[in-house]
């Protein structure tokens, strides 16, 4: 699986670089071309500079694709591109212009790949082909560029780092999307796709914080589904988890918008009811446990538990969320012993009020 996943990502490199590559190589193309015609260069430099410069971006891609980590595959080519770079300085008699924008693009497309450590093997990549040039072509220094070699490298000069930093802005925009995508991630259950209890429980802190601030009203539901083990143990954990994600909908849709839902533990789910009275939320639990006691008994119940509710009102006498969550705990522990399918309210003091049918 693992191998999947990075040549999956490495194929998606490979494209990448392969769209650089063809503009970048087309562009270089004219720069070299300007400098061999000024210098009447004999036909296997040109063909291959030809080679280089239209049909080495394709035979690339598909070397790069056909190895088993296209990624690999890929950073090799770079540094083939690399070394042809060095090539070329020597070929163009270190004509100054064109030799700098090559090499100076090339390092670019390194580091952008991998970092400095890419971007030193590229240099080294660089020196040997210089090396390679110096033993094949000669020494000639003619650094000075005319004004033919000028108006030849002033497209490569705008159009390719426009077309990189387009490509940059592209992958922070999915590196963004991605970083999104994984924060949620982190804060939902992966079953029910409800917060998961640690996020949950920093939004009761919150919530708890502002009603001190602001001091207003605020209610905690801690809901249980009665005899859930008995579903894993007779249906199986797959039926389990069909009833976690029904019951995980319901509340959805049962709440308001700016309730906190969450997946407490197991089969515990809690419900955060910002600026809910004491009755009101009473009153929204009642309707609830009615609800799931309707759904128990169709042909096809996809949830056929009952549940058992604890609630718990925000009042002055809290010292912190920590003491709020173990009173409403103990009202939903309270239910579930007075016989489950049933709502407890409760508070500091001893239990107020229990509700059945």
């Amino acid at each position: 699986m693992a191998t999947k996943s990075r040549a999956g990502q490495g194929k998606s490199f490979v494209e990448r670089i392969y769209r650089l590559r063809i503009a970048g190589l087309g562009l270089g193309f004219f720069c070299v071309a300007s400098v061999f015609a000024l210098q009447h260069r004999g036909f296997v430099l040109w063909s291959l500079l030809v080679f280089h410069g239209f049909v080495w971006p394709h035979v690339a891609r598909r070397a790069a694709l056909a190895c088993e980590v296209p990624f690999r595959g890929e950073r090799l080519n770079l540094m083939a591109d690399s070394m042809l770079g060095g090539f070329w300085v020597v070929a163009m008699q270190f004509n100054v212009l064109p030799s700098v924008l090559i090499l100076a693009m090339l390092s670019m497309d390194n580091i952008g790949a991998g970092g400095l450590r890419l971007f030193a093997r590229g240099v080294l990549a660089h020196v040997l082909g210089v090396l390679a040039g110096l033993v094949t072509v000669g020494f000639v220094f003619s650094p000075m560029s005319q004004m033919p070699t000028i108006l030849a490298c002033l497209p490569f000069l705008i159009i390719y780092p426009l077309a990189l930093g387009f490509t940059s802005y592209r992958l922070s925009l999915k590196l963004a999307q991605r970083t999104r995508e994984l924060e949620h991630l982190s804060r939902t259950d992966g079953l029910t796709r409800l917060w998961n209890r640690r996020h949950w429980e920093g939004m009761l802190a919150d919530e708890f914080e502002r009603c001190r601030a602001n001091r207003y009203a605020s209610c905690l539901l801690l809901i249980d589904l009665d005899h859930f083990k008995r579903i894993n143990d007779t249906l199986g954990h797959p039926a389990g988890d069909a009833v976690l994600q029904a019951f995980a909908d319901l509340l959805r849709s049962h709440f308001r918008a700016g309730d906190s839902i969450g997946r407490y533990g197991g089969e515990e789910f809690g419900v955060v009811l910002p600026g809910a009275t004491l009755r009101e939320a009473h009153t929204v639990a009642k309707v609830l446990v009615q609800r799931v006691r309707e759904k128990t008994k169709e042909a096809s119940a996809e949830c056929p538990c009952t549940i058992s509710v604890g609630i718990a009102q925000l009042t002055d006498d809290l010292p912190d969320y920590h003491t709020w969550l173990q009173e409403v705990d103990r009202s939903l522990y309270q239910a579930k012993a007075t016989g489950r399918d049933r709502i407890v309210v409760g508070g500091l003091a001893p239990v107020q009020e229990v509700v059945r049918g």
